[in-house]
């Protein structure tokens, strides 16, 4: 596998256009090793974005990748939200239509109450529209969210009616800890990985639960994906950019929560037929891959020190 620093043919300082979207690149490196530490470029697309493996805490990382304010303004974007979702919306019609978005924020609930007694106090970051928040009330949960889309928290303000906060986590500061946190589908997202961690630790009671999903770049399609793309037999593959900037494995987990003080409980991987409460064979099928989390997400619960 070839070693090189990044070298790029790309203009830095000139918006750049990535499918629908457009903003200014920057070049960067491992996001929780030192900067010396000399990648392994795993492949480049035609695009000249590159994935590179970092093979001291195992994370896959883009370069260049879109800079931090190119990237927010995805989150801000209307036409990127399927508000039509909410027209005449009603909880009710919600649960029984049991379509994958209610069917995750319902399995989410029960991931936590895993963990956690009822009456506990928890966060959603990255809550988007606030479902999750929703259902988790619904079962005795003290839950709120924080979101940094507008949009879409006001959605979940005044459709869901539940309380939910516009704006970043990393200047959130309420009165109170909670005894659990979720970040579902939210770190492949986030440029500074140990600000939002350490963040999420200190907004922790001691004892409290971290639960996230990230992508999985040890699961079977994605694994797939990537070898064709380094063999030269596929182009196309880019875990998700320009919105997804990271891929894990359990050891990068595992890395990334040690350096942030937590101590990983478990793991486990969510497939499609999990999240499509599918019946049967398939049924079988999503209980091997949560279990030994061959899915292309992964999902890991750590714990804060008492």
């Amino acid at each position: 596998m070839l070693k090189c620093r990044k070298r790029f043919d790309i203009d830095m300082g000139k918006p750049v256009k990535f499918g629908g979207f457009e903003g200014i690149l920057e070049e960067t490196t491992c996001p929780l090793c030192p900067p010396e530490a000399i990648p392994r470029l795993l492949f480049k697309g035609p695009d000249k974005i590159g994935f590179y493996h970092c093979s001291n805490c195992n994370i896959i990382y883009v370069s260049p990748r879109f800079r931090k304010e190119s990237l927010s303004e995805i989150y801000e974007n209307k036409d990127s939200i399927n508000s039509s979702f909410y027209e005449e919306w009603s909880y009710d019609t919600w649960k029984s239509n049991k379509d994958r978005s209610y069917i995750v924020s319902y399995q989410k609930v029960m991931l936590v109450k895993e963990f956690l007694p009822e009456g506990s106090r928890v966060l959603d970051v990255g809550c988007a529209t606030g479902l999750f928040v929703l259902e988790a009330l619904k079962h005795g949960l003290r839950c709120e969210g924080i979101d940094p889309s507008s949009i879409l928290t006001e959605i979940g303000q005044k459709t869901l009616k539940i309380p939910l906060h516009s704006g970043s986590i990393g200047e959130f500061s309420p009165r109170y800890q909670f005894k659990g946190i979720m970040l579902w589908d939210v770190l492949e997202h986030i440029p500074d990985l140990m600000h939002i961690i350490k963040k999420c630790h200190d907004l922790l009671e001691p004892g409290g639960f971290l639960f996230l999903q990230v992508p999985n770049y040890k699961g079977v399609s994605d694994s797939c994906k990537m070898y064709m793309c380094r063999l030269g037999l596929k182009r196309s593959f880019n875990f998700g950019f320009p919105w997804h900037i990271y891929a894990f494995d359990r050891r990068s987990l595992s890395y990334l929560m040690k350096a942030s003080k937590f101590s990983p409980v478990r793991f486990e991987s969510w497939s499609h037929f999990l999240k499509d409460n599918n019946e049967g064979i398939l049924s079988r099928a999503a209980m091997l891959f949560k279990r030994f989390c061959l899915s292309d997400y992964i999902t890991c619960i750590a714990k804060k020190a008492a």
